[in-house]
C-alpha cells in the first residue's frame, strides 16, 4: 500500500482546522502543516495532530510556501488541501480504497473541487484538480495566487471530490499580490488580468472590473484563459448596469472561443424570460440541455446549469406559453433532480393546486 503525506499552508485558520484534519486524519500516514504568521490557535490546534509544524515567513507567494510543505514530506505520495476543505465521509471511503490499489507507476491523481453546494449539499460549482502527486517527481507549485502544479507523466482521473467550506475570499490581500504581478512584469500570463477584474469586481470596484475584463477579453485566449466565465462576469456587471443589450452582446461573446456553455445559454435564455419573450427562451433552454456536459474540465462548472436550471426555466416557460402538459413535464424532470428545491416545492404546490 502507498504512503501519503498531507502538506497544508494555513494562516489563522483556528475556525475551520480540526474539522479538515478530522476529516482525513485516518487516510493519512504524515501531516505537515506550514504556517505563514498565524496570531491566533492554529498552531495550538496544528500540534493536537502532527510534530511537523514549521514557520514560513509569507512573501505574497502561495506556490513559495506550497513548495516549502512539499519539501517536508517523506512518503510515496503528496496530498494538498487548504483549511477550509473537508473530505466527506463517501469520498473518504473512495480515498481508501485508492490508497490500498494505486500503483507506484502514477505520477499524478485528479480530484474534483466542490467549491460551492446547494441548502441540501448538493454540489452547485466544481472543477478538477491536481490533487495527489507522487513525491519522487519532486513536483514545483507555479504562480504566486492560483497557483497550480505542472504535473506530467502516468495520470488517473477519479471522481473522489474535495469539498470546500470556505464562503468569504481575502480579496483585498488578494487584489494586492495580482497588482504586484501586472505592474511586476511584462511577460505575465493574460488570465492575471482576468483574476484582477474578478478580485476588483468582489469589492464592488466596478470599473476597474470592467477594464480589466475587457483588457482581458480582447487578448487571444489560450487553454489556460478563462474567457468564458470572464465573459458571464462582465455581463452580470451589465446587468446590474441596466445595459440589457451590452450584457446579452457580452454573452454570445463567448461563442468566439471554446465550445457552448449551458451557463452562457441558460442566462440568454433568462435574458429572454426578462423580456417576455417565453419561446425564444425555450430556445435557448432547449440548447442548453442538447449539448454534452463537461468532462475533467479545468474550469468552473455550474451544475445547476446542465440540466435543473433548463427543466425549472421550461417549465415556467411553458406555462406562460399556455402548454400545461409540457410545463408539468418539465417540472417532473426538475423534482427528480431536486425534490427539496425550494423552486420546485412551489411549483408542486401549484401543480397541486390546479389539479384540486
Amino acid at each position: 500500500m502507498i504512503t501519503i503525506s498531507l502538506c497544508m499552508i494555513v494562516k489563522d485558520e483556528e475556525a475551520v482546522l480540526s474539522k479538515c484534519l478530522d476529516s482525513v486524519k485516518d487516510l493519512v500516514d504524515e501531516i505537515i502543516i506550514v504556517d505563514t504568521g498565524s496570531k491566533d490557535k492554529t498552531k495550538d490546534l496544528a500540534y493536537k495532530y502532527t510534530d511537523k509544524v514549521y514557520d514560513f515567513q509569507w512573501i505574497d507567494d502561495f506556490s513559495a510556501a506550497r513548495n516549502y510543505s512539499f519539501s517536508k514530506a517523506t512518503k510515496d505520495y503528496i496530498f494538498w488541501l487548504d483549511a477550509d476543505d473537508i473530505v466527506l465521509d463517501k469520498d473518504l471511503e473512495e480515498m481508501k480504497l485508492l490508497k490500498g490499489q494505486l500503483k507506484l507507476e502514477y505520477d499524478a491523481v485528479i480530484m474534483k473541487y466542490v467549491v460551492q453546494t446547494d441548502g441540501n449539499g448538493e454540489e452547485t460549482y466544481a472543477c478538477y484538480r491536481e490533487r495527489l502527486v507522487k513525491r519522487s517527481n519532486n513536483f514545483q507549485w507555479y504562480d504566486p495566487i492560483h497557483e497550480h502544479i505542472n504535473f506530467y507523466g502516468k495520470v488517473l482521473h477519479t471522481e473522489i471530490a474535495i469539498t470546500h467550506t470556505g464562503t468569504t475570499a481575502n480579496s483585498s490581500r488578494n487584489l494586492a499580490i495580482l497588482k504586484k504581478v501586472i505592474e511586476g512584469s511584462k511577460n505575465f500570463h493574460p488570465k492575471y488580468l482576468y483574476y484582477y477584474a474578478r478580485e476588483n469586481y468582489g469589492l464592488r470596484n466596478t470599473e476597474e472590473a470592467k477594464k480589466y475584463y475587457l483588457e482581458f477579453l480582447d487578448i487571444e485566449p489560450d487553454i489556460y484563459s478563462p474567457y468564458t466565465e470572464a465573459c458571464i462576469q462582465l455581463s452580470q456587471i451589465y446587468k446590474e448596469e441596466n445595459k440589457d443589450k451590452l450584457a446579452l452582446k457580452t454573452l454570445i461573446r463567448s461563442f468566439e472561443h471554446g465550445p457552448l456553455r449551458a451557463e452562457v445559454l441558460c442566462l440568454i435564455g433568462k435574458h429572454y424570460i426578462d423580456k417576455k419573450d417565453y419561446s425564444t427562451a425555450v430556445y435557448w433552454y432547449k440548447l442548453a440541455l442538447s449539448i454534452p456536459r463537461p468532462k475533467l474540465t479545468w474550469m468552473f462548472v455550474m451544475e445547476e446549469y446542465w440540466e435543473f436550471i433548463p427543466y425549472i426555466e421550461l417549465c415556467h416557460c411553458y406555462y406562460h406559453l399556455g402548454d400545461l402538459n409540457a410545463a408539468l413535464g418539465y417540472h417532473r424532470k426538475a423534482y427528480q433532480l431536486k425534490a427539496k428545491h425550494p423552486a420546485v416545492v412551489l411549483n408542486q404546490e401549484f401543480f397541486d393546486s390546479l389539479i384540486k
